[in-house]
């Protein structure tokens, strides 16, 4: 499904019914291997979202084609001790200073039937353009080792993989990019 048509919206700006489909497209895309997360339910995931959403600075965009819902991601500005309850573990703690703020990007997926259509680079580029306009210097984000996927596009946007592993999910690792 090459060439498709994509249109990129912030996600405060959508109704309550794509709200609802994109809560069923978060929990059917984190069913999937490798994250076999198949606990979501779709009213779970938008009181997670709302919350996150009044964190400093936070940012969310969807990509929709003809009326639906085929990928987001979202974000939110951190401190070290946010970080150190995200992570589980201290040690991202080097990368920051005490009162530095990191934007971190949270979420970030296509569904199948749209992927290689770089919606994944866009979606997460339009993430670090809304990031840049707060003033944070770094971004940091976690992914499995073995979304190979989503680690080539973090790659090309010029993110470094860490070797830090995430105390809840060891085979997930942190990705830094440094503006």
């Amino acid at each position: 499904m090459k060439n498709v048509s994509i249109e990129y919206v912030r996600m405060e700006t959508i109704s309550p019914e794509i709200l609802r489909q994109w809560a069923k497209c978060y929990c059917e895309i984190w069913k999937e291997p490798p994250w076999n997360e198949d606990f979501w339910k779709p009213e779970i995931v938008i009181d997670d979202f709302r919350k996150e959403m009044r964190n400093q600075d936070a940012v969310a965009f969807l990509a929709m084609h003809n009326g639906s819902v085929v990928g987001f991601t979202h974000g939110y500005s951190v401190n070290r001790h946010e970080l150190q309850l995200i992570a589980g573990n201290n040690l991202l703690d080097t990368i920051l200073k005490a009162e530095e703020r990191i934007f971190y990007v949270d979420e970030l997926g296509v569904t199948a039937k749209y992927r290689g259509n770089r919606i994944s680079f866009a979606l997460t580029r339009a993430l670090i353009d809304a990031a840049l306009t707060s003033g944070v210097i770094s971004i940091i984000l976690r992914t499995d080792t073995k979304a190979y996927a989503a680690r080539h596009v973090y790659e090309e946007l010029g993110f470094v993989e860490l070797i830090v592993h995430d105390a809840k999910y060891p085979e997930r690792t942190y990705w830094l990019l440094e503006i």
